[in-house]
């Protein structure tokens, strides 16, 4: 493989541990401990190379990188040698990059702004070619609003990727993400998840109690140290998108979101003796079985910047494949693993699984198949929730753009959507949510949308492939199932049908769901409501071929009901459905007003 070359913004504590890391595994003999992957698609730690650095600080500028990581007011642990590479710390844009009560704090503790011209756009720009950048990572600090734009601005013109290890909202912005997207280029972001830090722990237990069935009430989450980070942040004024990043972070997983007042979360105190070890004090409440209360109290010290850069040498060489890959716009499943606000929230499972398929991708139809939707229903059990069942909102959200935003995660980027009741209402929202997000949205009315589902199907023949992902617009799912269909290729000429053995699941109903019935090899041998004897349920997931749309139209032909289950039960007759078992992943049929909580429960 190539080397990975990265330019630093911001030579401050984690650029120390960063470029500290570098050269420790260089040397090391301790089989990589620390590491969430040695091998990350075929890139190693060792094949970084820092190759050009902007700062602000007189005593690093002008400096050999290897010097100015040392320099104060950095303060994080040493624990590597790090040899010169040649690369000279250049003046960096100021802008909003310091806040104007350092000027007054020692200044072996906070910056001195050096007197070296500062560069335009233009400057910058040339020095990201002129070093043959790959990756600029970002390291501002919180509240350098206009600095990180400026930043981003040049490395759109440069033609570099990003990682934004902080937050101020990038990827996780529409607008910027589509121009990143229209680049060609990749960004991880946004705001950095320490490896082992307060975030992480925070919603592990967030998550815990979610799925053991305690109710949270009231948490906390308050944050000391001693470093320029916690000192720039005594300044309030900067703290917006910060607390935004992290407070939702922590909402993202709750069984159901706290009022404001139930939750705080943030930076609390600069305290000077602590240097770079961070100190965080969490607090749970809730209730257990018969609302008994609880509460757990947590103290995690870590060292604050090594913390990041465990993740930051990941999230560097996962942009870098994606620029290998010619891959661009947010990097889904990296931002949220790696990062406290990306674009979409996943729980951590699920973000690690998209990570791994992300690293590791096996031949997959993601990206050549298109994913065709069926929204056309009327669903008169959710009468109460929304007047139209693909608009009902689960957090905030439309059921029908979270089921787009979990497909495109999987890796699908065309979708076909087929409404029917109120369908203007429905297609009004979707060409602006296209228009929003700069997504391939095609909308077919269905007009005999009363009749089976199987019609809806129908209705888009004339704008799929020879393959196409099949959902309902009212199921919600683990994005995996589907990057997992997509990898195994499916039946040209028959049907995948994503399946769960789990027959007596409790978010299920039992009366409503379909079921399956497949042999030892699975092969589908039944598909229905009525059926006696199955051994697994349908979960509204399709790989299909155009083969399901004939045997839909022969099922009409022959009177049938032409639903997705008559075309089914056909290709089943001739061996060409079959079922790919899910496992014990997530999905949801939301049909009812029970459903409905239950999504509201357990989304991030």
């Amino acid at each position: 493989m190539t080397k990975i070359r990265a330019a630093i913004v911001g030579v401050g504590n984690c650029a120390s541990s960063l470029v500290q890391g570098v050269a420790y595994y260089r040397m090391a003999n301790d089989n990589g401990v620390g590491l969430m992957h040695w091998d990350l698609g075929g890139y190693e730690p060792t094949d970084l190379e820092f190759a050009l650095a902007f700062d602000i600080d007189e005593r690093k500028v002008g400096k050999d990188l290897a010097q100015a990581i040392f320099a104060k007011p950095n303060c994080t642990a040493v624990f590597a040698e790090v040899p010169s590479a040649g690369v000279t710390v250049r003046m960096g844009a100021v802008l909003d990059g310091m806040a104007d009560h350092m000027a007054a704090m020692p200044a072996d503790r906070s910056f001195r702004l050096a007197e070296a011209a500062q560069p335009d756009k233009s400057d910058v720009v040339g020095a990201l070619k002129d070093a043959d950048i790959d990756v600029l990572v970002n390291f501002l600090p919180v509240g350098s609003e206009d600095a990180v734009k400026f930043y981003m601005e040049c490395a759109l013109e440069a033609g570099v990727g990003v990682v934004n290890c902080m937050p101020v909202f990038i990827a996780s912005d529409p607008e910027w993400e589509q121009r990143f997207k229209s680049a060609g280029l990749p960004i991880v972001g946004d705001d950095v998840k320490a490896q082992f830090g307060a975030t992480i722990v925070h919603r592990a237990l967030t998550n815990l109690m979610r799925q053991r069935g305690v109710r949270l009430d009231r948490t906390y989450q308050l944050n000391t140290g001693g470093n320029t980070d916690f000192l720039n942040m005594m300044d309030r004024t900067r703290l917006a998108s910060k607390k935004i990043s992290k407070t939702e972070a922590v909402q993202a997983v709750l069984a159901e979101r706290l009022a404001d007042e139930n939750i705080h979360v943030g930076p609390s105190d600069y305290v000077p003796w602590l240097n770079d070890n961070k100190l965080c004090f969490l607090r749970l409440e809730g209730a257990l079985f018969g609302a008994v209360p609880m509460n757990i109290e947590v103290r995690l010290s870590v060292e604050d910047s090594p913390n990041s850069a465990g993740v930051v040498i990941d999230a560097i060489r996962c942009c870098k494949l994606a620029l290998d890959r010619n891959q661009s716009g947010a990097l889904i499943g990296p931002s949220a693993f790696f990062c406290k606000h990306p674009p979409i929230q996943f729980t951590d499972d699920e973000a690690q699984r998209m990570t791994e398929s992300f690293i590791e991708p096996r031949p997959s139809l993601a990206g050549r198949v298109k994913c065709l939707i069926v929204a056309a229903g009327q669903g008169t059990r959710l009468r109460d929730v929304a007047p139209s069942k693909p608009l009902a909102e689960i957090k905030d959200v439309p059921l029908i753009e979270r089921v787009i935003d979990t497909a495109q995660a999987a890796g699908l980027s065309e979708f076909v959507v087929v409404t029917g009741y109120e369908g203007a209402r429905v297609e009004t929202f979707l060409r602006g949510l296209a228009s929003r997000r700069g997504l391939s949205i095609t909308c077919v009315r269905n007009s005999d949308w009363t009749a089976s589902n199987g019609l809806s199907v129908a209705a888009a023949e004339g704008h799929l492939g020879d393959q196409f992902v099949l959902l309902m617009a009212d199921h919600l799912f683990d994005p995996t199932i589907v990057a997992d269909l997509l990898a195994g290729g499916g039946d040209a000429d028959g049907v995948v049908l994503a399946v769960d053995r789990r027959l007596k699941s409790p978010i299920v109903d039992p009366e409503d769901v379909t079921r399956v019935t497949t042999d030892a090899r699975g092969n589908i041998q039944a598909i229905g409501k009525g059926i006696a004897g199955h051994n697994a349920l349908d979960t509204g997931i399709f790989l299909a071929s155009k083969a399901l749309i004939g045997a839909i139209r022969a099922d009409l032909a022959a009177g049938g009901d032409g639903s997705i289950s008559a075309g089914m039960r056909r290709l089943a007759a001739e061996g060409r459905a079959s079922a790919f078992e899910i496992g014990d992943r997530f999905w949801l049929d939301i049909d009812d007003a029970v459903a409905h909580g239950e999504a509201e429960r357990v989304t991030a």
